[in-house]
């Protein structure tokens, strides 16, 4: 009876995903479940349930045999403000966009395996990692701005319209072995099995043109797509290692690292004009790919027990967002691309910009009694984007950079336990600043600043329900 409640439990988890706008340290989880969470991520060493198989697969020989629910609805707020747009004269308008909130499952479990009480086995499904933005048409700048901007007649620009939307997320399986080498040390292996999804819309509508660009087009204004259409599925492929080395009985040391994971090309079946005057896009229809993996990270971590009821954890953690998000290969049917000499090509880079970024967490647990503990947490990292990168992430605003977090658990009896948090990620903005390259400017009208802004604050509550077997 136990295994089908556990079972049943697992299965509300799974379906329960919808949509994905979860984003913290670029847009990674800060902590994966709520006990970690509460911890603000700094769990490297100092594992506390299954979902260290993600973080630090050796902790999954430390934690016992259990089996872990999570849930938690996270709670984004984003903008887009184009109001700032020719030093606030031309009439651009703001917005917010996208569900304001969403479902973040994960399972994990553990338990003795290999006929050895030294050597454990686990895994689950873990949902790590996601973006999105969903922003209706809104005004950038008004035609009769444009007009008086070029000592034009009166109507002879139209207003210039985005629209934007995106959707990725990412998910993990990860069936992990752990050993308890001795009393000491324990190491261990996670083979990822992963999931992504990818959805991408931006649109520009009667962008005005230079005199060059007037030349080229043979028009005083065009218009600019990037309509990826329907969300794809991927699937990928990695590692994650770990190890634990207690140094003395109050003092324990961690470290984990995990591979760059690699997946199968985002594959889109687009229409005529759907990628168009987008980095050169001439508007071919047709299949066109997109190359994006998941970065590598390597993460140390020291905790220190005072007391037998106190632990504190201090993180530190590289994620290498520069190898797979700084510039994206984005291809397309022959002669899918033109640049400004007339030269065809089938694929471009896409220059989203993204930087490494180096995480510093830290996390305290007090035990009140047998049974309740508190925790609580902060975690940093710098934005992976800066004032330069604002116009090519204007649908991927993850540049929150500070996190509390807050909770605790209250354990029933020998098997189960509830446990809550809440997280909060101070608001963030930054307007574009030298964010418009060159080769666009030659084309289009606009100046070297974009001065758009875009902006994120998020908060998430969740709970875990954990089962000691």
């Amino acid at each position: 009876m136990r295994k089908n409640y556990i079972l049943l439990l697992a299965a509300i988890m799974i379906f329960s995903l919808s949509g994905t706008a979860f984003a913290t340290n670029g847009y990674q989880l800060i902590g994966i479940g709520q006990i970690q969470m509460s911890m603000g991520g700094a769990v490297t060493a100092a594992p506390m349930d299954s979902m260290t198989a993600i973080t630090n697969p050796a902790g999954m020989a430390r934690v016992g045999s259990r089996a872990d629910f999570s849930m938690a609805a996270f709670m984004p707020t984003r903008s887009v403000d184009f109001t700032g747009l020719g030093d606030g004269l031309a009439g651009g308008e703001s917005t917010e966009g996208g569900t304001d909130m969403y479902g973040i499952p994960s399972i994990g479990w553990t338990a003795p395996a290999f006929g050895r009480d030294d050597m454990y086995f686990g895994g689950g499904m873990y949902g790590t990692s996601g973006l999105g933005v969903d922003y209706g048409q809104i005004t950038m700048m008004t035609g009769s701005a444009l007009d008086g901007m070029f000592g034009a007649p009166k109507g002879t620009y139209d207003d210039v319209t985005y629209t934007g939307h995106s959707a990725i997320q990412f998910w993990k399986m990860a069936p992990t072995v752990s050993w308890n080498v001795n009393t000491k040390l324990s190491v261990g292996g996670a083979l990822n099995i992963d999931y992504q999804s990818v959805a991408i819309t931006q649109r520009f509508n009667n962008v005005p043109l230079t005199p060059a660009g007037a030349a080229m087009f043979g028009t005083q204004a065009v218009d600019i797509n990037f309509d990826l259409g329907r969300p794809t599925s991927q699937m990928g492929y990695g590692f994650t290692l770990g190890t634990l080395y207690d140094v003395t009985d109050k003092i324990t040391v961690g470290a984990s690292y995990s591979s760059e994971q690699e997946f199968e090309d985002a594959e889109f079946q687009l229409g005529q004009d759907d990628v168009l005057n987008y980095g050169g896009a001439t508007g071919e229809p047709g299949t066109y790919n997109m190359d994006l993996d998941y970065p590598q990270q390597l993460a140390f971590g020291i905790a220190f027990k005072p007391t037998e009821k106190i632990i504190v954890d201090l993180d530190v953690k590289w994620i290498n967002w520069s190898a797979t998000h700084d510039k994206i290969n984005f291809s397309g049917p022959d002669g899918a691309f033109m640049d400004m000499d007339g030269n065809t090509s089938s694929s471009i880079d896409l220059d989203f910009g993204w930087d490494d970024q180096y995480v510093y967490a830290v996390g305290g647990q007090y035990e009140v009694n047998e049974k309740v503990k508190v925790r609580a947490g902060y975690n940093y990292a710098e934005s992976p984007i800066d004032e330069a990168d604002v116009f090519n992430n204007l649908v991927f605003p993850a540049i929150v950079e500070q996190h509390i977090t807050f909770g605790g658990d209250y354990k029933f009896d020998d098997h189960w336990t509830i446990a809550f948090a809440y997280m909060k990620a101070w608001s963030e903005e930054l307007t574009g600043t030298d964010d418009i390259s060159d080769e666009m400017q030659e084309v289009f009208a606009f100046n070297s600043d974009s001065d758009a802004k875009i902006s994120l604050e998020e908060q998430s509550v969740g709970m875990q329900l954990s089962y000691l077997f």
